[in-house]
């Protein structure tokens, strides 16, 4: 008897840690409204070189920290780097488009 419920607790254990083993989906961030699709530039350059992947990172976090002037840099960085696949053009160019409304809606600095 004893043997069946380890045994039973093991199978349950091995398929609990088996069930969070998905891999979670990351949703856009949204900002003043506007959802920037971070997800989707994170995936186009997965495979790309670490100096592109350089540049996603400093949109991410030109995003996160409401920097969109430092964003829309590495953003155009991303644009003018060579060999990139329609697909990276693509949504370069989408996220850039979603990171010009943010700042657009951003509100004004305080004075200092």
């Amino acid at each position: 008897m004893k043997m069946t419920n380890w045994i039973v607790m093991s199978l349950l254990a091995g398929a609990l840690a088996l069930a969070g083993c998905g891999k979670a989906k990351t949703e856009a961030p949204v900002q003043q409204g506007v959802a920037i699709d971070l997800p989707k530039l994170n995936e186009a350059f997965a495979n790309a070189t670490p100096e592109l992947q350089n540049s996603v990172m400093a949109v991410a976090s030109g995003v996160r920290y409401g920097e969109h002037a430092a964003a829309l840099a590495a953003l155009d960085k991303l644009a003018k780097a060579p060999g990139l696949t329609d697909a990276q053009k693509k949504i370069v160019s989408e996220v850039t488009e979603q990171v010009k409304a943010v700042a657009s809606k951003a509100p004004a600095a305080p004075p200092r």
